[in-house]
């Protein structure tokens, strides 16, 4: 007939639902900083900034949903994370040159904005020369000439992160330092 309440102070630190800000700043993974920067731009009602963001974290849940790729991807990888970032930023720059070339700058103005935000949640991009020199070291240590098989051995020996530098960036290095030789 009597019940006993549980203390106050017991129910937060057992809530399942309890997450502390210091917990997700210890993870800081890219995933973990566009949920924090969501509620932050809710909060200053930055409309843009929070469109950017919600977008990109639902490319992440049909990524993660996705039958295909389901299996593969993971949120809480920084490279998964920033493929799905620099393949939003690939779109952005394709419509840009489609508005300009239609005479929208006000559009392509607002597609730069976005390619702003979304470029901050990326880890710090290799330059072209750096990508050179790489791929130069791998071509000496392989020994290869130009061709089509030397391309995919280049490319399967080149530890070059999704995260560090676009695929097609690599490849075109690649193919001009090969077809150099």
């Amino acid at each position: 007939m009597f019940c006993r309440s549980i203390p106050r102070w017991s129910l937060s630190a057992t809530r399942p639902g309890a997450r502390w800000v210091s917990d997700l700043a210890a993870t800081e993974s890219i995933n973990a900083r566009l949920k924090l920067d969501l509620k932050e731009a809710m909060k200053a009602k930055e409309k843009n900034k929070l469109s950017v963001i919600k977008g990109v974290l639902s490319d992440i849940l049909y990524a993660e949903k996705n039958a295909t790729t389901g299996a593969s991807f993971s949120r809480d990888s920084d490279t998964d994370v920033a493929t799905l970032i620099q393949r939003a930023i690939k779109q952005r720059n394709e419509s840009i040159q489609s508005y300009t070339a239609g005479g929208r700058e006000d559009l392509a103005k607002a597609e730069e904005a976005e390619i702003g935000i979304l470029a901050a949640y990326l880890p710090r991009q290799l330059t072209t020369e750096e990508i050179e020199a790489h791929v130069t070291q791998v071509i000496e240590r392989l020994g290869v000439s130009g061709g089509a098989k030397a391309i995919g051995l280049v490319m399967r020996e080149v530890d070059i992160g999704p995260a560090q530098a676009p695929k097609s960036k690599v490849a075109e290095v690649v193919k001009r330092l090969l077809s150099a030789k």
